[in-house]
């Protein structure tokens, strides 16, 4: 062959060379397996947006290199509260869990989400946009935790088996609520606050445990609580903000290739977990009390109480008297620092030391 010619099959064989790196997929990521105990199993969080999410998204877009096991805490014997502990310890390997279960133990768990706080979901993703990195550096500093993403469940409204106009009537009832600000709120009104798992409501407003609980507008729908609630209010206590959690040393162990593969697929989970959000409080609204169109069954048949002003100027001096310094006092000066340089600074709300 001619140098000529030598150096023209030279110059080609570069090309499809570079043609081919172009056309290169990124490198396959390691095989990797875990576990992962989901939230609350029956309600849309888990049933629309993770078990999709870890059993149908995540092996395919990892080109099944990628293997999840996942059920909910509800089908594990979990209450809620210990998720959070167990995977600090490394018990559990990955967990979601509503946060303000583990709030009296850990008040920074429940800075985004206090009772009166934010009225709507966007201004709930405000909050958490704001909190984030100060949160996320405290859960690796004090608990070992990698904290992968939020969700939230819709508006916490109040369900009760008897009849009420305000919710100053409610004084004197027996009302499930759960995590410490939800408590400092039932107290304030002159009700008795119960910590109850999910799970036991159902059955504890009809055996008249509890005359009245609080969770979410579609969540209470789809467990039949109003099987034995007849009177709901639609006033937003709070909304129950979730997280994606992972055990620190075990996410370490992970190929970086796994986490930001990870990582990537999890903060499109949040984004779609708060689109679901944002309509399902009208929803269950419309499906507890069959005023509006419901598309998860058939409608129930409870009472809306409507808000009154003195309803909405009630919830407004509970946060103002009771929620904000009864959670400064549990979180202390440090807690308290971050809170206002975030949360506050966004809100335009100052908690005092």
């Amino acid at each position: 062959m001619s140098l000529k010619n030598l150096v023209t099959a030279a110059a080609l064989a570069g090309s499809f060379a570079i043609g081919s790196a172009v056309a290169q997929t990124p490198p396959a990521l390691p095989s990797t397996s875990f576990n992962v105990v989901g939230s609350i199993g029956g309600l849309s969080m888990y049933t629309n947006r993770e078990v999709p999410f870890w059993t149908v998204t995540v092996p395919k877009e990892s080109g099944g290199a990628i293997k999840v096991q996942v059920k909910p805490f509800t089908e594990l014997g979990f209450k809620g509260a210990e998720i959070f502990r167990l995977v600090s310890s490394g018990t559990l390997q990955f967990a979601t869990t509503v946060l303000n279960y583990n709030s009296g133990e850990v008040p920074m768990n429940e800075a985004a989400d206090l009772v009166g706080l934010v009225g709507s979901v966007e201004e709930l993703e405000k909050v958490i946009e704001a909190i984030r990195p100060a949160y996320a550096k405290f859960l690796e500093e004090k608990h070992g935790i990698k904290l992968l993403g939020f969700g939230t469940y819709q508006a916490q409204v109040l369900y009760c088996r008897d009849a009420f106009v305000t919710i100053a009537d409610l004084k004197g009832r027996k009302i499930r609520a759960s995590g410490a600000s939800q408590q400092a709120f039932v107290t304030h009104i002159g009700a008795s606050p119960l910590n109850i798992a999910f799970a036991e409501v159902q059955p504890a407003l009809a055996s008249g445990v509890v005359d009245c609980a609080i969770t979410g507008a579609l969540s209470g729908y789809k467990s039949k609580w109003h099987e034995a609630a007849k009177f709901i209010s639609p006033m937003p206590v709070n909304f129950g903000v979730a997280a994606q959690l992972a055990n620190l040393k075990w996410w370490n162990t992970l190929d970086p290739k796994v986490q930001a593969f990870l990582q990537t697929e999890l903060n499109k989970l949040e984004k779609s977990i708060f689109e679901q959000a944002r309509t399902e409080t009208q929803t269950g609204l419309n499906c507890n009390t069959g005023t509006g169109p419901c598309s998860e069954g058939a409608p129930a048949t409870m009472k809306l109480v409507p808000v009154t002003p003195a309803d909405e100027a009630l919830r407004k001096d509970a946060l103002t008297k009771a929620i904000l310094p009864s959670f400064a006092k549990r979180c202390g000066p440090d807690c308290v620092k971050t809170w206002n340089d975030t949360v506050g600074k966004t809100l335009n709300v100052t908690l005092a030391p």
